[in-house]
């Protein structure tokens, strides 16, 4: 008689790694969903009190995207031109979205409806960060990280308004988690969705080739000069100046919207016009990592109204500094458990088998993250909440991976993961709501 094989001990295991990867697909597809009715909702209650100009956003001019005849409007000198130059991929997005989503203006207006497309992207963003954080840890912890990034106060709050910002946050959140999938699996059919990402990422915004140190650092800590004969990495970081000659090339001339002021003209003059004015003083060194480390993440007051001037469209920054932090009981709180994770990090005892090569990928992490800072630090240091979102992902992979290595019984870290989730959600709800 025949052995049956239908449930043999590997077909068993298969079943249920089937059924693991099913049901974790579904949870991050409702993760995802439910991000998006926060971040959809919250739109409706920064407009409800007038919190939709913060941190330099140009909230106010995106919303022009919502109004009928958008390309005929892209004029040359307008401001609408210049979003179009920088920013074509946002432009064509919405362009997309209010063309198909235009049968539902029966039920909410199209200023609603642009909100949506804001929500969803930034949804999508959170879909992201959950594959990334699953590509290097169990899935409880991926989850939890998940929340706190779906949580974090950039992402939250870029998500809830009109910027081109969470866009390129969420281009970047798909790139991280693909090319860790990548990293452990490489296909040419991967390399290639890698690159397409990294080309739109770069249409949206320029600054996205930075992303680039990813791969190239990780492969090269990991091979040493053997990372010269991966000829891939080379042809994928030319996704770059092609992105940026297309940018120069055909978006800047198509329809006359070249502008003529050095702060726009062009990619070139518009870094030199920026970068001329940064000051570089230990004041705005501690500005601006206040702002890119920790008010990214946590709001440290309620309001943000520091500096307002609802004349040029400025609802105000937090003040600079940390001390606000300490000032009430609840951000407060959240100090003490970020100060418990760090903690944990430096001093518990380590396994750093959770994944292959951790070194090198927390090194082509903090390479991308610290190129990115620099570079922002010197273009436009004070308007740096617009450009923290797209590393928030990577900080919050640089504190997961050695949480997650060390030796601290499993329900203790869960329980942390879980406060600090709830902690910032709370914490940055409230300013949310006002």
């Amino acid at each position: 008689m025949m052995q049956d094989r239908t449930y043999s001990p590997t077909r068993a295991t298969a079943l249920q790694l089937d059924s693991y990867y099913r049901m974790t697909k579904l949870l991050f597809v409702l993760v995802a969903l439910a991000a998006f009715a926060v971040y959809w909702l919250s739109s409706f209650a920064l407009v409800a009190r007038n919190g939709t100009q913060h941190f330099h956003v140009d909230a106010w001019l995106y919303a022009e995207l919502a109004e009928p005849n958008l390309f005929d409007r892209v004029l040359p000198e307008t401001q609408l031109a210049r979003i179009f130059r920088f920013h074509p991929v946002t432009v064509f997005v919405a362009a997309g979205w209010m063309k198909m989503v235009s049968p539902l203006t029966a039920w909410f207006t199209p200023a609603q409806l642009l909100k949506a497309l804001f929500a969803a992207v930034g949804a999508l963003g959170v879909w992201a960060a959950l594959w990334a954080f699953a590509a290097l840890l169990p899935r409880r912890y991926a989850l939890l990280w998940g929340a706190i990034y779906a949580s974090s106060l950039g992402i939250w709050y870029f998500s809830s308004i009109e910027e081109s910002k969470i866009l390129t946050a969420t281009l970047s959140a798909l790139y991280i988690a693909t090319y860790l999938r990548l990293r452990e699996n490489w296909t040419r059919r991967g390399a290639l969705l890698l690159t397409a990402i990294l080309l739109i990422a770069c249409l949206n915004e320029i600054t996205a080739a930075f992303l680039v140190a990813i791969p190239a650092i990780d492969t090269l800590v990991q091979e040493r000069w053997e990372v010269l004969k991966r000829w891939w990495i080379v042809t994928h970081a030319m996704a770059a100046p092609f992105a940026l000659a297309l940018l120069e090339g055909v978006i800047r001339v198509w329809g006359s919207t070249a502008g003529t002021h050095p702060e726009g003209a062009n990619h070139f003059s518009m870094f030199l016009w920026y970068a001329s004015q940064t000051q570089f003083t230990l004041n705005s060194v501690y500005y601006f990592l206040s702002s890119w480390l920790f008010f990214s993440i946590a709001a440290p007051e309620r309001f943000a109204d520091h500096w307002a001037n609802p004349s040029i469209h400025f609802g105000g920054i937090f003040t600079p500094g940390l001390a606000d932090y300490v000032a009430a009981p609840l951000p407060a709180g959240l100090v003490v458990l970020l100060g418990v994770l760090l903690g944990v990090i430096l001093l518990a005892q380590k396994r750093f088998a959770i994944v292959r090569n951790v070194p090198a990928i927390m090194l082509a992490l903090a390479a991308y993250a610290l190129v990115r800072a620099a570079f922002f630090f010197i273009f436009n240091g004070k308007e740096n909440m617009l450009f923290s979102p797209s590393v928030t992902l990577a900080h919050l992979l640089l504190l997961a991976i050695p949480f997650a290595a060390t030796r601290l019984p499993e329900k203790a870290k869960v329980t942390l993961l879980a406060l600090i989730a709830a902690a910032l959600f709370v914490n940055n709800g409230l300013f949310i709501i006002g």
